[in-house]
């Protein structure tokens, strides 16, 4: 290549000018990190489970204590590549330090879509989308046919592209520009190359849907001021993906140890027998998993380090000797199954799979959550659905309708934020020619009012989706 790729993709243009000039990129960069940190939604994932949803012991992580494990890792990990690259010649010394700031915003991001009960939670948006919202639009008299494109939102719902909307569209206290973060921080998050219901040709990097059809256009934008081909990965979302590979490996299997699910000794001995299953003979290039026993106790700090070491080391360099490659944003990813480091994270992820995530104490939870979700958007929420449009508008504005009491109580417990952000997309959308001619403006309105619901239920906490289900049956008075 005899282009500095990055010298273009890193500039840190905003959609909307920043109010305050002046600041070189790197500061630029640690501003959207700050954005990120003191934004309500990155506290939230303290209370949203990693694996263990409402746990109590401190020492388990939750999406939060994650997201930090991540952005350590993941920092460290671009660290270490745009040295060699520098050295290298192939980006200058201002990339150099530039490229770990990004990765590190990405990182912190990663998990920020997340709703409660994690992919129990995803999967109850799901199966409610698909069951239940062909039905209420019927009862708003939307046109469902010109509607179905549209709900592939909530068909292929999931936490990574809600968390590009939360970032671009929710956080709507000062303007409809959310955290407005630089466009290198916001596309380095978007994890999958594609919207709702485009096909995936079969590539990983296609494999979910990465950001909504409401913030396509916002997409758009963002590439076309980076000089980036939409439909393509961000490169440096590689070393994000890698960063949380790494993480959630080692600290489900950590968790799930003190929780006392596994016990070292179970977790060494299922590991090496899934390892000679699926690789023979192969020596296990981690010395602490080819021990007979594990004598760092509770998982310990001895082989995690050990296999974040060699990890970090095999990715650094699987990324500069594919440099090219993962530039062109056409990659699978950064680490594979041809990597013997990532074979041991293979056999990890699939112990995981059979004896953390099939647990009795994971999957009870994940049932309950899946009654919480369901029940909250479905016995409830889901009652603004069937609403006209002139009726919603009126709770909007602040009007009561007759015959409506019990919905207006539902409508006031919708986030003021969320609403906020439904009247910003209203009005976007509504100026949009093409969009009204083809959808209509009904569709439109309740596409976004869906949207709408759906920003409210998955913003919640585990926790607060759990007492907020109570009080709704009843169960529980809020005093």
């Amino acid at each position: 290549m005899t282009e500095n790729l990055f010298d273009r993709i890193l500039i840190p243009v905003r959609l909307r000018k920043s109010d305050i000039c002046g600041r070189v990129p790197l500061e630029e960069f640690f501003s959207d990190k700050s954005r990120i940190i003191y934004s309500s939604s990155f506290r939230r994932l303290q209370q949203k489970a990693q694996v263990f949803s409402l746990e109590l012991n401190s020492s388990v992580r939750s999406r939060l204590s994650h997201s930090l494990e991540v952005a350590d890792v993941g920092k460290i990990l671009a660290s270490r590549i745009a040295r060699q690259l520098w050295a290298d010649g192939k980006i200058s010394a201002e990339n150099a330090v530039e490229i770990p700031a990004v990765v590190e915003n990405a990182c912190l991001m990663h998990d920020i879509g997340n709703p409660p009960f994690g992919h129990f939670g995803e999967a109850a948006l799901i199966k409610w989308a698909k069951d239940l919202l062909p039905i209420y639009a019927g009862e708003a008299c939307i046109d469902v046919k010109k509607a179905t494109p549209l709900l592939a939102d909530f068909y292929e719902f999931d936490g990574n592209p809600q968390g590009i909307r939360i970032i671009s569209r929710l956080h709507c206290e000062k303007d409809e520009f959310a955290l407005n973060l630089t466009i290198p921080s916001l596309l380095a998050a978007v994890k999958y190359a594609r919207a709702p219901g485009e096909p995936t040709g079969g590539q990983k990097i296609k494999k979910k849907a990465g950001y909504f059809k409401t913030e396509e256009p916002l997409i758009e934008k963002a590439c076309k001021l980076a000089g980036w081909e939409k439909g393509r990965r961000y490169p440096l979302t590689y070393i994000m993906e890698a960063a949380d590979d790494i993480s959630y490996c080692l600290s489900d299997v950590s968790d799930a140890v003190k929780k006392k699910i596994v016990s070292p000794e179970e977790f060494l001995a299922s590991f090496q027998h899934i390892w000679q299953e699926r690789y023979g003979n192969e020596e296990i290039p981690v010395a602490g998993l080819r021990a007979e026993k594990d004598k760092d106790k509770g998982f310990g700090a001895g082989v995690c380090i050990d296999i974040s070491h060699k990890a970090v080391d095999a990715a650094a360099a699987e990324f500069v000797a594919r440099y090219e490659e993962f530039c062109s944003g056409t990659a699978d990813e950064l680490i594979t199954k041809d990597m013997p480091i990532g074979r041991v994270l293979d056999v990890i992820k699939t112990f995981s799979a059979k004896y953390i995530y099939q647990s009795e104490e994971a999957e009870s939870i994940e049932l309950s959550g899946f009654s919480v979700i369901t029940g909250l958007l479905n016995r409830y929420f889901s009652r603004l659905l069937r609403l006209s449009r002139e009726d919603f508008a009126s709770f909007v504005e602040g009007k009561t309708v007759k015959g409506l009491a019990y919905e207006k109580h539902l409508f006031n417990r919708l986030s003021k934020r969320c609403i906020q952000s439904y009247q910003y997309q209203l009005q976007d959308w509504l100026n949009d020619v093409r969009a009204v001619e083809k959808y209509g403006a009904d569709v439109l309105e309740w596409w976004l009012r869906v949207h709408l619901i759906v920003d409210h239920v998955s913003g919640m906490t585990d926790n607060f989706a759990l007492f907020e289900y109570q009080m709704l049956e009843g169960i529980r008075i809020n005093n």
